[in-house]
């Protein structure tokens, strides 16, 4: 299933007299981090949902945590010679998606998150983010 982010209200773009960079971290490795722009950005991913025994499972290279605490993680650093240099991560935490509903997901549906990028106090959002924090949609 394709997964579209949806980020309004994107913090400073320099943070400490540095750029700030936002990306998805698939596997060990935060992908095409890019600065922080305009007033929305958007974010795209896939992940496999599967049915097991146990109940709907969510899996693939996008896909972070142990079964029963799925998450997508949002990265936030700063370039650097190394690199990707993070600094805060938010996890767009999947465990709180309805079984039913996405076991039922025809082929084709995509799964839309929608969240405010910033924190309470104005810096990039970090932690576990469920809702009302982000809003998941399944669109056809």
């Amino acid at each position: 299933m394709d997964v579209h982010i949806v980020g309004v209200s994107p913090p400073a773009p320099v943070i400490e007299g540095r750029a700030v960079l936002v990306g998805m971290q698939r596997g060990r490795d935060v992908v095409s981090p890019r600065p922080v722009d305009g007033q929305s950005m958007t974010f795209d991913a896939e992940l496999d949902v599967v049915i097991t025994e146990a109940g709907v499972d969510y899996r693939g290279p996008w896909v972070q945590g142990r079964r029963g605490d799925r998450f997508l993680y949002l990265c936030w650093g700063h370039d650097s010679a190394h690199g990707f240099d993070g600094f805060r991560r938010a996890k767009l935490m999947l465990g709180v998606l309805d079984p039913a509903e996405m076991a039922a997901a025809p082929e084709g549906t995509v799964l839309e998150g929608r969240l405010t990028l910033v924190d309470a106090r104005g810096g990039p959002v970090c932690a576990a983010v469920r809702p009302p924090g982000v809003r998941w949609l399944l669109r056809r």
